[in-house]
């Protein structure tokens, strides 16, 4: 009964260790000849060495990615879906493709859209003699956006001079890394009982170093004048 076993392949001697088998089996491993030892199960190993591999045949199997081997997807903003892979054999015939981290798998989430990050979906095809072909996709995910940032009221204010000025509250969002709000850095002051012009600034910046700015001028007018 065939049954496919783990193997560890000694690029050096081009062998491959740690391979055990009842019968002689023909073996393709991409393009290596290889040499094969038999060994029997907990009696101990076979006498008999089996002779050098049939070498892989270029080709074999062929594994073609759809949309590029690397994608790029902006944070918070692209969604992810897996463009797939198509294989066929050496005569044609297509062949399954078993993804793994694709998110529509059962081996890894997949590439998360809104969080930053280098993610990797694998692919794998193999045909019934064991020929092989494998490829690997990355999908980076950044951001390249400012937040974006926006003051409540009127960005220019007329107060009457005599009672305290009160800000009219502002609000800030990046579409990678949700609300900033609280991040906001706020400078300047009004006096409500000094005549003059004051300018108040508004600053954040997103986790990815991208920042946006914003200002309001609140002009204090018609304080009593006393002789």
């Amino acid at each position: 009964m065939n049954q496919r076993v783990p193997l560890r392949l000694d690029s050096k001697e081009k062998t491959i260790m740690g391979l055990c088998f009842n019968k002689s089996w023909k073996i393709l491993v991409g393009t290596f000849g290889l040499s094969l030892m038999a060994c029997g199960g907990a009696a101990g190993e076979a006498s008999e060495t089996l002779g050098q591999a049939s070498q892989g045949i270029d080709g074999a199997v062929t594994l073609t990615l759809h949309g590029g081997a690397e994608l790029n997807l902006e944070c918070g903003v692209s969604t992810w879906s897996d463009p797939g892979a198509t294989a066929t054999d050496g005569s044609g015939a297509p062949l399954s493709v078993q993804t793994y981290n694709s998110g529509s798998d059962a081996y890894g989430p997949g590439p998360q859209a809104g969080s930053e990050g280098t993610y990797y979906v694998s692919y794998l095809a193999q045909d019934a003699n064991w020929n092989l072909a494998e490829a690997v996709r990355t999908v980076i995910v950044r951001d390249t956006l400012a937040p974006t940032l926006v003051l409540a009221g009127e960005t220019d204010i007329v107060h009457t001079c005599g009672s305290n000025w009160e800000e009219p509250g502002y609000s800030a969002a990046d579409a990678c890394y949700g609300n900033l709000t609280l991040s906001v850095a706020v400078t300047g002051s009004v006096n409500g009982w000094s005549e003059g012009t004051y300018t108040v600034t508004y600053a954040v910046q997103d986790s990815a170093g991208h920042a946006a700015s914003a200002s309001r001028t609140v002009t204090v007018v018609d304080c009593p004048v006393y002789e």
